[in-house]
């Protein structure tokens, strides 16, 4: 195989690879709404390749974000094949509670047609006094299982993921928001199904000239650590194909 073959189907590869880890857990966060008919019950911040962040829209109230499988799904059809999946919650703006007496936040998501295991954070110390000491940001996982086939949603349209605060703790006054991240649906097998690309982030302006410095991403277009893994992926296979040159030219 000469070098300029073995460059190509490398690069060929690269870009494949990189268009998978993009789609298998990129929802498109941008059609995330409201829960229960009621555009009261959240506030969406910003979305992004990777998720969506929100808090409550009146203060001390509900805190419900929707999303539909049929806005995650590559394919709607795979609704039928989904078993369960994962996620990392992020709270924001925590050190905000720091010398009061609150002493969880928490919540959960109805993931379709059951509820998810939940999660719940706690401050990193009560002080003498019997107020807490917050860290400013804290992550956790949640996730669900559909363990029975009537779990199992028949039509994506209609299969709702709301992820919830439910601590009815004033987030909005206290400045703390919710991120949902990293979202990865699987199969019977733990096979992971693929996911729509990110369609919230506006177009890039192709008539620029290429000596023209980037323009910078707002808010909902930030880069995720999905980018960055796809990235690292093509850097790979390249190096690879770096490897293959040499040794395609050595045995010249």
């Amino acid at each position: 195989m000469n070098m300029k073959k073995v460059i190509s189907c490398t690069a060929a590869a690269a870009m494949t690879l990189s268009m998978m880890s993009i789609a298998a857990n990129a929802a498109d966060w941008s059609k995330t709404g409201y829960a229960d008919n009621d555009p009261t019950t959240v506030e969406i911040v910003s979305t992004s390749a990777d998720g969506v962040t929100f808090t409550q829209q009146v203060a001390g109230g509900n805190c419900k974000a929707r999303i539909t499988l049929i806005d995650i799904l590559a394919n709607a059809e795979d609704v039928a094949k989904v078993k369960s999946g994962t996620w990392k919650v992020t709270y924001n703006g925590l050190s905000s509670l720091t010398g009061t007496d609150i002493g969880w936040l928490g919540g959960g998501c109805y993931a379709a047609t059951c509820n998810s295991t939940g999660f719940g954070l706690s401050p990193n110390e009560w002080a003498e006094d019997g107020t807490t000491v917050w860290e400013d940001t804290q992550t956790v996982e949640d996730g669900f299982k559909w363990l029975l086939p009537t779990q199992v949603p028949a039509d994506a349209a209609e299969a709702e993921f709301v992820f919830m605060d439910w601590s009815g703790q004033d987030l909005v006054a206290n400045g703390i928001t919710l991120t949902i991240s990293d979202l990865h649906l699987y199969d019977a097998d733990g096979n992971e199904i693929a996911q729509k690309e990110y369609a919230g982030a506006a177009a890039a302006d192709t008539t620029a000239e290429t000596t023209e410095a980037a323009p910078a991403a707002d808010a909902t277009t930030t880069s995720t650590g999905t980018g960055n893994a796809a990235a690292a992926s093509v850097a790979a296979v390249m190096a690879v194909a770096g490897a293959a040159a040499v040794a395609a030219r050595k045995r010249k």
